[in-house]
């Protein structure tokens, strides 16, 4: 049994990582988008902003666990 949990740790590191990067991706495009096409003084984008540095920093953190 620990041998089985042992082992799903990195497993579940991996899933995390490769969610995290598959997110800041998709979000990197979005705020690109934003930023490209809305008028003036419209700042919806800083929420997508916001979220990119998340995923940012917990892929940041995620790496350095590995």
């Amino acid at each position: 049994m620990a041998f089985a949990s042992c082992c799903s740790i990195p497993l579940r590191q991996l899933q995390l990582s490769q969610s995290l990067s598959c997110q800041r991706e998709k979000l990197r495009l979005k705020l690109a988008e934003q930023v490209e096409t809305l008028p003036l003084e419209n700042e919806c984008w800083l929420q997508t902003e916001r979220e990119l540095v998340a995923a940012e920093k917990a892929l940041d953190q995620l790496t350095a666990l590995s």
